[in-house]
């Protein structure tokens, strides 16, 4: 089994109150991931700050292959709450990207980040059986006016991914996360059998006629 070595950024000690649950927390993420990922030796940086999800009083990231960073903000209320594991499925979230970094990378294209984003949102649910995200959950009625668009982008390396996944004035927050959940769920209803974890090293092109279904 790989290992996950835990880095806490805790020299003026804002995480020591909750490191012990943050160890235990992200520990079974791990376990729970590594056993249907192809993982290897991972490092995970903790710090503290305010600069997290709004909604969930934490934030992931896995830029290249074995590192993630964690933040998470100890004076957040949901952070604690950790409703329905949600600090869990962070990190299981980013150990697919982590996977994926392995094999064909997290993408330069929008297509390929959108495969990214949709597969990892899968494997956490894959993992830990929740509902989705509300970044996952953006409504079809939002999604659909956006599909010419990706379409037209979906090879484009300067697609801009702020934009896309963060919104602006002309696309909605959220809409990549929610765009590539939607094309991962239609593929694995046309392949019952297949799993996201299984999938980690999929080529985002195979994803592609499902957007028209959207």
């Amino acid at each position: 089994m790989p290992n996950m070595t835990l880095h806490f950024i805790n020299a003026r000690h804002q995480l020591s109150g909750i490191k012990d649950w943050l160890t235990d927390s992200l520990g079974t993420a791990f376990a729970a991931s590594a056993a249907l990922l192809p993982l290897g030796d991972t490092d995970v940086i903790i710090t503290g700050g305010n600069r997290v999800i709004p909604e969930k009083g934490h934030l992931g990231y896995a830029p290249e292959k074995g590192v993630i960073y964690v933040t998470v903000d100890p004076d957040h209320a949901s952070l604690r709450a950790n409703p329905d594991q949600s600090l869990e499925r962070m990190l299981a979230h980013e150990l697919h990207h982590c996977s994926r970094w392995d094999g064909p990378g997290y993408g330069t294209t929008l297509g390929e980040t959108l495969i990214s984003e949709g597969l990892a949102g899968h494997f956490a649910q894959e993992v830990f059986n929740w509902q989705p995200e509300p970044w996952e959950s953006v409504e079809t009625s939002v999604l659909r006016p956006h599909v010419p668009r990706a379409r037209e982008e979906w090879n484009n390396a300067r697609y801009g991914h702020e934009e896309w996944f963060f919104g602006s004035a002309a696309l909605p927050r959220w809409l990549g996360y929610s765009l590539g959940y939607q094309l991962v769920s239609r593929y694995l209803t046309a392949h019952p059998h297949g799993r996201a974890s299984a999938l980690v090293h999929a080529d985002a092109e195979i994803f592609l006629p499902h957007l028209r279904e959207i």
